[in-house]
């Protein structure tokens, strides 16, 4: 029986007609039911009422209409609907407001306040605790990533003294497996923080990070300075860094990519801090010496971020789900695939210039400060990208940022090519500084974004710095051996980077089309 052929619900209706609701029994919208109407409520918002009956008389024989295709749960007297289908009509609305009217003769409260909805995980968006963390990852990013974007000036002093023997195709393998290790390493760590051990990481990997670099202090051949340097450091980067990003993603939603950016910037402000002071004691008082000075500095900024950063209590709506049942989501996320492919291709990108910039400053400018200062320029303007990208992309969307930062480090490393005289070599470090230290500072917002709650902020960042570990381990290399195999050509390894960055571009703009469909929203 359909809604349209009920008979009517009015008073008009005699006691002696049978009843709509129970077949068989007497109808008489005026009785007196046999309980007090408040023990006999009856909501129309879906909870459940007291008595059963009512309850049963709307959804058994007023809504008993089948629908095809999937229907929405709505309250007990609205009936199934299809998805997304129009308001109710006329009909409907004036059938349940007979149905109303008669249950409150009869004596049935009636609520028609529709059900709250399930409360969604809040973010604090600042407060003391949210800024300090903000504070600690930066004095964190300070001390470990500063020192490692400062290798250049390792290398030198690693090529006269301690490894002169050493070819400098050998000697940066200390550098690159540095970075592949640090970046490879955070996927665990990412697992560990959406645990819950962001405590235990930050001590550990402090701890580790000094143990290291006091240890290089003494190290005296390759093989010591490799694994104080490459292994130890790099661990204790790893374990570390990337939860101190993810921290500020529990804390912040509407501002995570500018807090981040902020948190990012203390990479640029390292990188050319130490270059600067290391550089001089090197000179003025060996190596043992400037490598300790650093390190005790290090220890008393290390010391002051294991105190101001704290861990956010998740809401207890926040369900963590199993290990394995994420990875699974995960895999099957389209999106997910095309931004780590993305990030991948404009990574090996990045790196390339990173590494060759000197060494072509060296050969193409007839300013020696020029090649001297080449790293400490895009560190300076990075500084102000990272930071500037953030707000951007809190405004614009992640993606939206992240996109023309990538196309826009593909275009300078093709540039780079033709930036063979001083004046083009200093624009060139002036808008690659800014481009990759943009890109460098949202692409960790990316990853973030795909994340479905706060649960998950860990393991996906962990899995997109993996991409970047691999990244950085085969970008360079690739690119050193074209640059042999040219006779010192820069050509054929830097169109190679620009156009893994383009690769990397179109791959990020398919996982924006599919983040557009999800949110329904242009801004992502």
């Amino acid at each position: 029986m359909t809604a349209a052929h009920l008979p009517p619900l009015s008073a008009s209706t005699t006691s002696e007609s049978t009843s709509p609701f129970y077949p068989g029994e007497p109808y008489s919208p005026t009785a007196t039911p046999e309980s007090s109407p408040s023990s006999r409520s009856l909501s129309l918002s879906g909870s459940t009422p007291t008595p059963s009956r009512p309850l049963s008389l709307v959804n058994e024989k007023v809504f008993d209409t089948p629908l095809d295709g999937p229907t929405r749960v709505g309250s007990p007297l609205e009936g199934p609907t299809r998805v997304g289908s129009p308001a109710p009509s006329v009909f409907e609305e004036k059938l349940k407001g007979e149905v109303v009217a008669d249950l409150e003769k009869q004596g049935y409260p009636v609520s028609t306040e529709e059900s709250a909805p399930a409360p969604e995980e809040e973010y604090p968006e600042g407060g003391l605790r949210a800024w300090l963390a903000v504070f600690g990852s930066t004095l964190v990013l300070l001390c470990t990533f500063g020192l490692s974007n400062s290798f250049g000036t390792f290398l030198a002093e690693y090529k006269t003294h301690q490894l002169a023997s050493y070819p400098p195709s050998t000697i940066s393998w200390i550098g690159s497996s540095h970075l592949f290790v640090t970046f490879a390493s955070a996927f665990n760590a990412g697992v560990l923080f959406d645990k819950g051990y962001f405590r235990y990481q930050l001590v550990a990997g402090s701890v580790g990070w000094l143990i290291g670099i006091f240890t290089l202090s003494l190290a005296k051949t390759f093989v010591q300075i490799f694994l104080a340097q490459a292994i130890c450091m790099g661990l204790s980067l790893g374990i570390m860094f990337g939860p101190c990003l993810s921290i500020l993603g529990t804390y912040f939603r509407r501002k995570r990519a500018f807090v981040v950016g902020i948190a990012a910037s203390g990479t640029a402000i390292g990188a050319v801090v130490f270059p600067v002071l290391l550089g001089r004691l090197f000179e003025e008082k060996g190596f043992a010496f400037a490598v300790r000075v650093a390190g005790f500095l290090m220890l008393a900024l290390l010391v002051i971020a294991n105190i101001v950063i704290r861990p956010r209590a998740i809401s207890k709506t926040v369900v963590r789900a199993p290990l394995a049942s994420t990875m699974r989501r995960i895999a099957r996320d389209p999106a997910a695939w095309l931004v780590y492919g993305g990030v991948f291709g404009t990574y090996v990108s990045t790196f390339i210039p990173l590494f060759y910039v000197v060494s072509y400053a060296q050969k193409y400018s007839t300013n020696a400060a020029v090649a001297t200062y080449s790293l400490s320029i895009i560190n300076a303007l990075a500084f102000f990208s990272r930071i500037g990208s953030g707000l951007i992309a809190d405004r614009l969307g992640t993606f939206n940022t992240a996109i023309p930062l990538s196309f826009l480090v593909g275009v300078l490393t093709f540039a780079m090519i033709g930036a063979t005289s001083t004046p083009a070599l200093v624009v060139f470090l002036v808008l690659f500084g800014i481009a990759q230290g943009g890109w460098i500072s949202v692409s960790a917002s990316v990853f973030m974004t795909l994340a479905n709650d706060v649960s998950e902020i860990g393991l996906r960042s962990g899995i997109g710095f993996f991409f970047v570990a691999l990244a950085t381990l085969i970008g360079s290399p690739i690119a050193g051996a074209l640059l042999t195999a040219t006779n010192g050509s820069y050509v054929a390894a830097l169109c190679f980077g620009g156009g893994m960055a383009m690769v990397g571009t179109v791959f990020l703009v398919f996982a924006r089309g599919i983040q557009v469909r999800r949110k329904s929203s242009s801004v992502v």
